[in-house]
């Protein structure tokens, strides 16, 4: 697979099944990361199961449940090889986005557990690093409850906001669910996918209406600005800036 690979939302083919349409952005047997964006109607109900790899499930849009646990936006779980859940659409449906390691290697790992963070339980800043407009939430930092997890989220509401030349120790999907994300002269919208392989150096800017992705991977990763003078451990910087997530056992 390319270094660096984007697909967008109309460049996916829609696979509906009772009331759950399902859009591939990675998916092949060729991609280190899979995402599946399922959009689920309100009353139809999608049932995961994890293979070999832990499954992460973010939900992008609209409000789903699983049990009694509500799950609205920006609302995100955790679910263990072994294990698997039933998420429900509720008023109006919901769009989940679904992320996984594509490792056919890998012998099954974890206990089946499936963990789960509401939105209202999701650490969150609205000034990481102390600048206001910038916000910041961890879903996941690779290290507890499982180190094979990482999630959070990045939002900058000005127009046009740098993000300077870096690289990730860690293979990545960056998905943008709101606003657009400008890749030299191009701007990519909503619904946009990349996938960066790990220690590629690049940067970006936040689109006219500002920018809001999630980002995926599976190991605690490391930044490295593009000269080599920073190296940050990025589960430490998190953790100190929003806290630890505090997960709701399901079952």
């Amino acid at each position: 697979m390319a270094k660096v690979a984007i697909r967008t939302l109309d460049q996916t083919e829609a696979d509906s099944e009772d009331g759950v349409q399902c859009r591939a952005f990675f998916d092949g047997e060729a991609d280190p990361l899979h995402l599946n964006c399922y959009e689920i109607a309100d009353g139809a109900s999608l049932r995961l199961d994890a293979g070999a790899a832990e499954l992460c499930f973010f939900v992008w849009r609209g409000s789903a449940a699983t049990g009694e646990t509500v799950l609205d936006e920006q609302a995100s779980g955790i679910v263990e090889p072994g294990g698997s859940i039933e998420i429900a659409g509720r008023e109006g449906g919901a769009t989940v986005l679904v992320f996984n390691q594509q490792d056919q290697s890998l012998a099954p790992r974890g206990k089946g557990r499936v963990m789960l963070l509401p939105a209202d339980r999701v650490p969150r800043t609205f000034a990481m690093g102390g600048n206001e407009g910038v916000g910041g939430a961890l879903h996941a930092d690779a290290h507890d409850p499982t180190p094979n997890v990482w999630l959070h989220e990045n939002e900058f509401n000005e127009p046009d906001k740098e993000t300077v030349l870096h690289s990730h120790s860690e293979d990545e999907i960056i998905f943008v669910r709101k606003g657009g994300i400008r890749l030299g002269n191009r701007t990519y919208p909503a619904g946009t996918a990349l996938f960066i392989a790990a220690d590629t150096k690049y940067g970006f800017h936040s689109g006219p209406e500002g920018l809001g992705f999630v980002n995926f991977r599976v190991s605690s990763p490391t930044y490295t600005s593009a000269d080599g003078s920073m190296v940050l451990d990025e589960a430490e910087l998190w953790v100190n800036a929003v806290g630890k997530p505090e997960y709701v056992m399901a079952g």
